[in-house]
């Protein structure tokens, strides 16, 4: 067995900015960035109850708790999310497009 992970991608003004996601038994894994290559970046995990916290890093909290709290009303499991965006970048609409995208919802 292999990990599959989706991957889409959406312009930003003038800037693509990509997303992955993979589907496991117990969890979901999100990775949203921009340029070239992948990064990982400030992670946060958030539970099916919608607990959340911050694992790793210090940008992009409040971005990370959202998606996480979107995918664990689609998937019902634990969700790890990771963003590596450029420090101050403000895309909300653009990301729940995003990840409207990689989950099918």
């Amino acid at each position: 067995m292999s990990l599959q992970f989706k991957t889409e991608s959406i312009e930003v003004d003038d800037k693509i900015m990509f997303g992955a996601l993979a589907e496991l038994d117990n969890a979901v894994l999100c990775i949203i960035w921009m340029g070239e290559p992948p990064k990982l970046g400030s992670m946060t995990a958030t539970l099916p109850n919608k607990t959340s916290g911050q694992l790793l890093g210090e940008r992009d909290e409040v971005l990370s708790r959202m998606i996480g709290e979107k995918l664990v009303s689609r998937y019902g499991k634990m969700v790890l999310v990771s963003s590596h965006l450029p420090p101050g970048y403000k895309a909300g609409k653009e990301i729940l497009e995003l990840i409207k995208k990689l989950s099918g919802a």
